[in-house]
Formats: structure tokens, C-alpha cells, sequence
């Protein structure tokens, strides 16, 4: 009987380690806080230099396409997050003028307003005159 103790201590051990183990796989990810979040707003002038939809990434990833005179709003984390616009490239648009990457450091509940620039050439952000 007092070799089986070890036997059991070892086998209690490793099932309270698999418990744990997969209560950590089947948590749900931790959300940010609300508060850790900040916005964008892009806005693109109605008299752009052509029609073509401008594509908006943050952080590497397409959020939107914005349309001359159009504006949208991206919830993003708080800190330094990566922006860049570029123009769509399909059609009549497909001479595609593209933006350099730039960065915008967002503060928790800040909203920064932003506004697409537009020449025959390239295409940035620059802040918006509120």
C-alpha cells in the first residue's frame, strides 16, 4: 500500500497539469480594455484629383476604401500604430499612386482626425483642420 502512494501523488499531479493545461486552451482571449482603444477618422475631400477609391490599412490590413467626399471611422489600439493609404488599383485606376508608410501615435479615447492628400503621384495622410 505505501508504494502505491507515489503512484497516486504522480497521477494527481498530471491530471491537475492536463486540467489546467486546457482550461488555459479553452479561455477566451483577452480583450483590450474599452479605454485601451483609440479611433481614426479618415476623411477624403470631395474635389480629390480623381475618382478612384483610396484603400486604407492599419497595421498592414485593408479597413476601408474611401470615396471622394466620403469619411470612416476605425477603432485602433492605443500606442504606435502603423497607417498607409493607397489607391485602388483596378480599371481606370490601375496607374496606381501609392503612399509611403507612416505612424500615428494613438492615446487611449484620443480620436485623431485625418485627412487623405492627393497628388498625380502619391498619396498620405495629413492631419485634418477641425
Amino acid at each position: 500500500m505505501n508504494s502505491l502512494v507515489p503512484v497516486l501523488a504522480a497521477l494527481m499531479l498530471a491530471t491537475t497539469a492536463v486540467f489546467a493545461a486546457s482550461e488555459a486552451i479553452l479561455s477566451p482571449p483577452l480583450q483590450p480594455a474599452p479605454d485601451a482603444l483609440g479611433e481614426l477618422l479618415v476623411s477624403r475631400d470631395e474635389n480629390a484629383a480623381n475618382a478612384c477609391d483610396i484603400e486604407l490599412y492599419v497595421q498592414n490590413e485593408l479597413v476601408a476604401q474611401i470615396a471622394p467626399g466620403q469619411s470612416v471611422s476605425v477603432p485602433v489600439p492605443a500606442g504606435e500604430i502603423a497607417v498607409r493609404v493607397a489607391q485602388n488599383g483596378s480599371g481606370y485606376c490601375s496607374d496606381k499612386a501609392t503612399g509611403s508608410p507612416q505612424s500615428a501615435i494613438i492615446q487611449p479615447g484620443e480620436v485623431r482626425h485625418l485627412r487623405i492628400v492627393q497628388n498625380q503621384h502619391e498619396v498620405f495622410l495629413a492631419p485634418a483642420a477641425d
